[in-house]
């Protein structure tokens, strides 16, 4: 749970454009600083990640870094209903974000995906150029749209994931995503089937730092440790005990998030 913040707001809300047209709300924190952090939330969720973003982008990163913090179309202030989301939608979301800090110039670029928003990142990086970023942190990533959604191997999509077959999902006009008024409708259905996060090759030359609950019951910490194995660039920091929110851990995770940064800024 975030902590009390301080009434003073030390965000302001600005528009960027996506190639597509689309609006992406966004709030972005300026300290003068030579480095930016970019944050990209999880689904259902939105820009201030349940405040836990807005905690980490305004007490922890402040003043050190710069930041912006960005609605994915179909969630938050976006305006476009989460039944037409797409994947591929959400990345022209990121890459208009990533251009949009490039034209202001910084030094070194930093970023944070959580959750779904990490697997936006893989799915970029394995098209686009990330020169210029220093390092990444992923919080509780989704690195396997399979093994998260369409065959879950941890409980959370196994409710609403619960087709008998694969062939069930081209015909069902919508997945509603309970307690949340998100709907995956058949475009992202077919996306989540089709596409794969954990193919994308990480970068020798890119630092990246996985923090991930090992009882997660919404993304599979199996996932996280398996793709560290495989890139020597990629570090795992494991939470013991800890489910998707980071529970009462969510302090450790902002700690080392910014330790690392600070590391490679």
């Amino acid at each position: 749970m975030p902590r009390n913040l301080q009434k003073k707001n030390l965000s302001k809300e600005i528009s960027i454009r996506a190639a597509d047209n689309n609006v992406v709300p966004a709030a972005f924190v300026s300290n003068n600083s030579v480095g930016l952090v970019i944050l990209s939330h999880g689904i259902t969720t939105g820009k201030e990640e349940d405040g836990v973003y807005t905690e980490f982008a305004e007490r922890i990163l402040a003043p050190t870094f710069d930041s912006i913090r960005f609605d994915f179309r179909g969630h938050g202030e976006s305006r476009e209903p989460s039944r037409d989301v797409t994947v591929c939608g959400e990345i022209l979301d990121f890459m208009a974000v990533v251009r949009w800090a490039r034209e202001r110039k910084y030094s070194k670029l930093f970023h944070v995906g959580t959750s779904f928003g990490a697997s936006v990142t893989l799915l970029s990086l394995a098209h686009f150029s990330f020169h210029d970023f220093a390092s990444v942190v992923f919080w509780n990533p989704v690195i396997s749209y399979r093994n998260t959604f369409i065959n879950a191997t941890v409980p959370w999509a196994q409710e609403f994931f619960n087709q008998r077959t694969a062939d069930e999902l081209a015909y069902r006009a919508g997945t509603k995503i309970p307690e949340t008024n998100f709907v995956v409708g058949p475009r992202m259905a077919m996306e989540l089937l089709n596409l794969r996060p954990e193919e994308t090759k990480w970068p020798s030359n890119l630092p990246l730092l996985i923090i991930h609950g090992d009882h997660d019951t919404s993304v599979p910490h199996a996932d996280a440790v398996e793709y560290c194995k495989r890139y020597p660039s990629a570090t795992l920091h494991t939470l013991p005990g800890v489910d998707h929110g980071f529970d009462d851990k969510i302090a450790e995770a902002y700690g080392k998030t910014l330790e690392w940064f600070r590391q490679h800024a």
